[in-house]
């Protein structure tokens, strides 16, 4: 590997062939020089083509600095963490497997990491879009977070301490992970587990050894959400695996786990009320998508699931 390169693409992917086909793609398309940057894709024991996927790609994009590795430990997590360790350059660039890119966003990002040196994380704006239809309207746009959507704005900023950086475009330098350890392996989606709060456990983590979190609004990316993560059983399982996620990270915690369930029950108060505003406005469908969702995640966080290593 050249010692020009700068920055790794990271894509962990379990099972999304099709869409990491056209991720791959993008990037293959990208405004900066190949030799800047590379791409490294972790496969979660994947059973569809995304091999093929890959070899195809390989070959057809000779010039791309491309890697694939295959991690056995089933979890995101695990493959974020294999990502970081196996990163030729100091700067990685998680991304999901399933967005869209701009033409300029490496070129962009080469742009950020030599101006700030001192940036240990950084978390980029991310849009939506759905395959199948424009901005479904029976979802509250108070909801739209759980499709992915993460926009401060476009000036960049230092995150208030209720928010941090997300999977789907956000930045670590490898110091990081040497210095405060990875992402917890018993949080984070584990195959068909849509569990999650790593990203939130991990940042809180670092954040309470003085690192700063920076919001990264010039670099924007849009991600894409299939007609299957918009049907009833999926939803459901989300919802719940993220009441689910949150009662894991407090495990052994019991003063935050209180504090925590209050918090989660004001929400679902105040999900009344939004529920309510919906309904008059003559949006039954996102009054009552507003309130399932609270359920579910309430569902998910009594549930009595122990922390485990996977």
């Amino acid at each position: 590997m050249q010692s020009q390169t700068r920055i790794t693409i990271a894509i962990c992917t379990f099972n999304r062939a099709a869409y990491l086909k056209d991720t791959l793609d993008d990037l293959a398309l990208q405004s900066a020089p190949y030799d800047q940057f590379e791409i490294l894709v972790v496969n979660n024991n994947s059973k569809d083509g995304t091999e093929t996927v890959c070899d195809i790609f390989r070959s057809t994009n000779p010039n791309v600095q491309f890697r694939t590795v295959k991690e056995t430990n089933q979890g995101l997590s695990y493959a974020r963490n294999r990502a970081a360790k196996e990163a030729e350059s100091q700067v990685l660039i998680y991304i999901d497997d399933d967005v869209k890119l701009p033409e300029n966003y490496i070129e962009t990002a080469l742009d950020y990491i030599e101006r700030r040196l001192s940036t240990l994380c950084a978390g980029g704006r991310i849009h939506v879009s759905f395959d199948e239809e424009e901005n479904p309207d029976w979802i509250p746009k108070e909801l739209m977070p759980m499709f992915g959507l993460h926009d401060l704005g476009s000036e960049n900023r230092i995150y208030p301490l209720s928010n941090f950086p997300r999977g789907g475009n956000m930045m670590i330098r490898k110091t990081v992970f040497d210095a405060f350890g990875y992402f917890d392996t018993t949080l984070g989606r584990t195959g068909k587990e849509l569990l999650g709060s790593e990203e939130k456990a991990f940042f809180e983590r670092i954040r309470k050894n003085g690192v700063e979190l920076h919001y990264w609004g010039e670099l924007e990316l849009t991600h894409r959400i299939g007609y299957k993560r918009l049907e009833k059983e999926y939803l459901e399982k989300q919802s719940e695996g993220i009441g689910k996620s949150e009662r894991l990270r407090l495990e052994g915690q019991p003063a935050e786990l209180a504090k925590k369930l209050g918090s989660e029950l004001l929400k679902f108060l105040w999900s009344l009320v939004l529920s309510a505003g919906y309904y008059l406005s003559g949006n039954s469908k996102a009054a009552k998508f507003i309130l399932q969702f609270r359920i579910w995640v309430l569902k998910g966080f009594l549930s009595r699931q122990k922390k485990s290593v996977f």
